[in-house]
C-alpha cells in the first residue's frame, strides 16, 4: 500500500522556492472561495513518526487565512473528555460552514497506535474504524469536505530519524503508546494499512504523502488540499444549480408529502390505551415515593459514573414540561440539566445537525434531559419540508449510531413519547387560550402544526419503527391523564436506573 509513498522523492531548495509562492496563493484562494460557498473543511494529518506532521500543521496555518482555520490536537484526554463518549471531544472541534479544522491525528491516532501495541484486539479495532467511517459519511453527506493525509517514510529513514530524536533531550512521548509504536515501525504500518483500508471512501479518501523530503511533502500536501477545496466548491455550485426547491407537502388524505416507507405501515400510537388515569390522593403518594427512589438511585449512578440521557418528544400540549419538572424534582439539582430545544441558531445551522446535541452530552454520573431533541430531523423537518427526503431518511441510521455511543459503556438512554388524542389536544389548546397565565404557551405555530396532525403521526410511526432499539427503546406514555403520565415517566426511569446499577 505504501510503496509509492516510500520512494524518497524530493525538491531542491531552488525548485521549492520557485513553487511555493504560487502554491500558497492558490491554496489561499481556494480556501477563500470555499468560505464564500459555505464549505466546511476537515483536514486530518496522520502518519508514521518523524515525518513532520507538526510542520505540516504549521505550514497550513501560515499559508491559509488564519481567521478561519483552527488546529486541534488530541494527544491527552482531559478529565472532562474522559467522562464523556469518545467522539465528544471531536464533535466539539468540527468546523462550521466556511471554516477549516485541522486535526493532528484526530480519531485515528490513538486506536491505530493502541492496536499496533496490542492494546486493542482486532474486533475492537475494526469496530472503532467502522464507527469513524460512519461519522465521516454523515459529515460528508451534510456538506463537510474531508481530506485525510497519511505522511509516510520507509523503514530505513524512520529508523535513522528515530535515533536522532532519541538523542534529543527534549524528545517526549505524550501517550503510553507513542514510544512503543514509534519503535515498532512494521506493526504501526500494518495497523495503519488496516485503518486506511476500512476508512478509505470516495467521500473521505486518504491521500498518501511521500514525506522523506520536507519540500516534496509540503508541495504534495498543498496541491492535494487545494484540489480538494476547489472540487468541493465546484460540487457545491453544481448542487446549487440543480437542487430542487424543497417545500412542505401535506396530502389531502392526511399523509405527509415525502413518500411513506413500508416500515411505517403499522400504527403503534393507535394501539395506546389513553383511558389510564390516577386518583389525586394515589398520585401524590406514588409521586413522592418515586421521587425518593430516583433521588437515591441517581446518586448511586453518579458514584458509579453512569450518565443518563433522557429524551422527551410528543404532541404539543401533551405535558412534557410538567413531566420533566416532576422528574427533575426527584434529583439533586447539581447533577441534572434540562436542555430545551427550539429552532437552531445560526451557529448550530453552520454545523452538522447532531453537533448541537453532542455539545450537551452528560458527563459520567450526570443527567441531561432534552425537551425535544435530534428527532426533530425526522419529525418537524420532515413534515415541514425543511430537510430533503434523502437527508431525513439517512438520519435514522445516524441517530441510532449516536445513541449507541451515548450508551457506552453502561450509560442510560431513555426516550419518551407523550401521547394524547386530537380531541384532548384541542381541549388543552382552548384552555391555554382562556387562562391568562397559560396564554404564553399557545402560539399560531401550535395551531398550524395541529392541522398537520396526520402527517406528524405518520412521521412518528416511522421514527418508532426505525429508532426503537433494544438498548434505547421508545416508551410511548399515555398522557391523556397528566397524573398517570408523570408517574409512568418516573417509573420507567427508576426501573431503567435499577437495571443499569445491577450490571455494575
Amino acid at each position: 500500500m505504501f510503496e509509492s509513498a516510500s520512494l524518497g522523492r524530493s525538491y531542491s531548495t531552488k525548485e521549492y522556492d520557485a513553487l511555493k509562492e504560487d502554491l500558497r496563493g492558490r491554496l489561499f484562494a481556494a480556501q477563500r472561495e470555499a468560505r464564500e460557498h459555505d464549505v466546511p473543511a476537515l483536514v486530518i494529518i496522520e502518519g508514521v513518526d518523524g515525518v513532520g506532521k507538526d510542520a505540516v500543521v504549521n505550514l497550513l496555518s501560515a499559508w491559509m487565512d488564519a481567521k478561519n482555520i483552527r488546529n486541534h490536537t488530541f494527544w491527552l484526554e482531559t478529565d472532562e473528555e474522559k467522562k464523556r463518549p469518545e467522539a465528544w471531544r471531536y464533535w466539539r472541534a468540527l468546523p462550521g460552514k466556511g471554516e477549516v479544522a485541522v486535526f493532528f491525528g484526530g480519531w485515528y491516532s490513538e486506536p491505530v497506535r493502541k492496536f499496533c501495541c496490542g492494546g486493542l484486539d482486532e474486533n475492537d479495532f475494526n469496530r472503532r474504524m467502522q464507527r469513524w467511517a460512519r461519522l465521516e459519511r454523515a459529515l460528508a453527506a451534510s456538506g463537510t469536505l474531508i481530506v485525510k493525509f497519511w505522511l509516510h517514510i520507509g523503514k530505513k529513514a524512520h529508523k535513522e530519524r528515530l535515533e536522532q530524536r532519541l538523542k534529543h533531550k527534549g524528545h517526549r512521548s505524550f501517550t503510553p503508546y507513542d514510544k512503543k509504536s514509534e519503535e515498532n515501525y512494521e506493526a504501526l504500518v500494518s495497523a495503519a494499512a488496516k485503518a486506511i483500508t476500512i476508512t478509505d471512501r470516495a467521500y473521505a479518501p486518504w491521500t498518501l504523502i511521500d514525506a522523506f523530503d520536507a519540500n516534496f511533502r509540503n508541495v504534495a500536501v498543498t496541491r492535494a488540499l487545494t484540489s480538494a477545496l476547489s472540487s468541493a466548491v465546484a460540487a457545491r455550485k453544481t448542487l446549487a444549480q440543480d437542487a430542487p426547491v424543497v417545500t412542505a407537502q401535506v396530502c389531502p388524505e392526511g399523509g405527509s408529502g415525502p413518500e411513506r416507507d413500508d416500515a411505517a405501515a403499522f400504527n403503534a400510537l393507535d394501539a395506546v390505551d389513553l383511558s389510564s388515569a390516577r386518583e389525586h390522593s394515589e398520585y401524590k403518594k406514588k409521586l413522592a415515593a418515586l421521587q425518593e427512589d430516583i433521588y437515591a438511585l441517581t446518586y448511586k449512578a453518579w458514584k458509579h459514573g453512569i450518565s443518563s440521557t433522557l429524551v422527551f418528544e410528543g404532541w404539543d400540549a401533551a405535558g412534557k414540561g410538567g413531566a420533566i419538572r416532576r422528574l427533575t424534582a426527584g434529583m439533586d439539582a447539581r447533577i441534572v440539566r434540562v436542555i430545551p430545544i427550539s429552532a437552531p441558531t445560526d451557529e448550530e445551522l453552520a454545523h452538522q445537525y447532531l453537533w448541537r446535541f453532542w455539545r450537551h452530552v452528560p458527563m459520567a454520573g450526570f443527567v441531561t434531559v432534552y425537551d425535544r431533541s435530534w428527532y426533530g430531523r425526522v419529525l418537524v423537518e420532515r413534515v415541514e419540508g425543511l430537510t430533503p427526503p434523502a437527508d431525513w431518511k439517512r438520519a435514522y441510521a445516524e441517530i441510532n449510531d449516536f445513541e449507541a455511543q451515548l450508551r457506552e459503556p453502561h450509560n442510560i438512554v431513555v426516550k419518551y413519547w407523550l401521547h394524547i388524542s386530537q380531541e384532548e389536544q384541542l381541549r388543552r389548546f382552548r384552555e391555554r387560550e382562556n387562562t391568562p397565565w397559560k396564554q404564553y404557551k399557545i402560539t399560531e405555530e401550535d395551531w398550524r402544526n395541529r392541522e398537520k396532525f396526520p402527517a406528524y403521526m405518520e412521521a412518528a410511526e416511522e421514527m418508532f419503527a426505525r429508532t426503537s432499539t433494544e438498548e434505547a427503546p421508545w416508551h410511548i406514555v399515555p398522557a391523556e391523564d397528566k397524573k398517570y403520565a408523570r408517574l409512568d415517566v418516573l417509573r420507567i426511569y427508576r426501573d431503567t436506573l435499577k437495571k443499569a446499577l445491577k450490571r455494575i
